[in-house]
C-alpha cells in the first residue's frame, strides 16, 4: 500500500454554532514541508456533549500544482473543550473524486478514485490548527 503523510498547519477560517445545536469549523492550511500542497477541511459535530463526540459531517480537499482530490467523512470523532474552544479530531475520509497526479498518485484519477482514503489527526484551536493528514491508496 502506498501512502504519503503531510504535517499541516493553518487558520481556522470559520467557527460557527449552528441553530440546530451543532458546531461547524472550516479550516485552511498548507503542508509544513513547503511543497505547495494546500488543504481545506470542514467539520461538524453536536455541541453540549462531553468526551468523544462523533463527527456529523466532514469534507477534505487536498491540492497541489499537479492535481486535486475531494473526500467525504467515513468515520471520525472529536474531543472538544467548551472552556478553551480547542478540539482534537481523528477522522477517516473516503476519496470521492480526484483529478491530475496529486502527490505522485496517478492511480487516483477517476471516480471513485479507487477507494483511496485520507486519515487525519489534528488539533483545532480558536484561530489556528495543525496536525497530520495521510493519503493512502486502497489495498
Amino acid at each position: 500500500m502506498t501512502s504519503v503523510v503531510w504535517r499541516v498547519s493553518g487558520e481556522v477560517i470559520e467557527r460557527e454554532e449552528l441553530l440546530d445545536g451543532r458546531c461547524q469549523v472550516v479550516l485552511d492550511g498548507e503542508s509544513e514541508a513547503g511543497d505547495g500542497v494546500v488543504f481545506a477541511v470542514s467539520l461538524v459535530w453536536l455541541l453540549g456533549r462531553e468526551g468523544e463526540i462523533p463527527l456529523a459531517e466532514g469534507y477534505v480537499t487536498v491540492a497541489d500544482n499537479a492535481g486535486e482530490l475531494n473526500a467525504s467523512l467515513a468515520t471520525g470523532a472529536v474531543e472538544a473543550s467548551d472552556e478553551t474552544g480547542a478540539a482534537a479530531v481523528r477522522a477517516r475520509f473516503v476519496v470521492d473524486a480526484a483529478e491530475g497526479d496529486l502527490a505522485g498518485f496517478p492511480q487516483l484519477r477517476g471516480d471513485p478514485a479507487g477507494g483511496a482514503r485520507v486519515t487525519c489527526e489534528i488539533e483545532v484551536g480558536t484561530e489556528a490548527w495543525s496536525g497530520e493528514l495521510r493519503l493512502e491508496e486502497s489495498e
